[in-house]
């Protein structure tokens, strides 16, 4: 991996998305902010398949495969899981992680949904383990649950993304070793700033989640890896440091839940 000074982290975004269909201008937007990795996420097979390839590509993306839980809501076909076991042990250069997976509340409307929700969770979480991968959860509506399966599984490391769930869980995720990241939000909504505040800079990492759309000073603009830049600023007041320290506290933060040195 190519060594950067200082530089931001955008710790999840989608660049297998359709939104992205020029991945181009959003490396080159990267590249001119300071962003020097982007850990890419994935919402299934084929969009693994699309941010695999985009690593071998590009050396500043990072490869996380997995199913989001919103596409096992809305698969009208069987999933076959064995498929990731073969690709991870094919392109282990380039995927570093299990992702973005999880559960979530607001789609899993009936118990079959939940527990199909459930399965495919514990799936990865198994797979992260046997693989020695962290995992990049998604966990609205679903943290008590999430909190009761983890424990039963060992991956390398574990992210809560885009957390916004209790603060008093803050604690516990430091005791256990998990990270949480922050994005643009920071800079509008009372909730994420609060956990923003609340958080230990320890456990913290930035991201955008691009494509998602912002509000507050982000509203109608396409989002951008550069945003990070006004999350890591908005973070530096929140804690009272200056944002050298902040953007080396989330270097190492990031370096010690992806490893880059492997």
């Amino acid at each position: 991996m190519m060594g950067y000074d200082l530089s931001y982290i955008d710790a999840h975004i989608h660049l297998a998305d359709p939104a992205y269909d020029q991945v181009a201008p959003v490396l080159d937007d990267a590249a001119a902010s300071g962003v020097a990795y982007l850990l890419s996420n994935s919402m299934d097979y084929e969009s693994s398949l699309r941010t695999v390839e985009l690593s071998m590509r590009f050396d500043r993306v990072i490869a996380a495969v997995g199913i989001h839980p919103w596409t096992v809501m809305n698969s009208n076909v069987e999933l076959d899981l064995s498929k990731f076991d073969s690709l991870i042990n094919e392109n282990q250069k380039h995927i570093r992680a299990i992702g973005e997976i999880g559960l979530d509340g607001h789609y899993a409307s009936d118990d079959e949904k939940k527990r199909r929700q459930k399965e495919i969770f514990q799936h990865f979480l198994s797979l992260a383990e046997r693989q020695s991968l962290p995992v990049v959860i998604h966990s609205r509506l679903a943290i008590n649950e999430i909190l009761e399966i983890l424990p039963s599984f060992k991956p390398a490391k574990v992210l809560l993304h885009w957390y916004s769930g209790p603060s008093e869980n803050l604690h516990l995720f430091k005791d256990r070793g998990y990270f949480i990241s922050v994005g643009p939000s920071i800079l509008y909504s009372k909730r994420i700033a609060e956990v923003a505040r609340e958080a230990d800079v320890s456990i913290m990492l930035t991201e955008t989640d691009g494509p998602v759309s912002y509000y507050g000073p982000f509203k109608n603009r396409p989002t951008r890896p550069s945003f990070i830049v006004d999350v890591v600023k908005k973070l530096s007041e929140t804690k009272h440091a200056t944002v050298e320290d902040i953007k080396e506290i989330v270097w190492r933060n990031f370096n010690s839940f992806i490893s880059l040195e492997r």
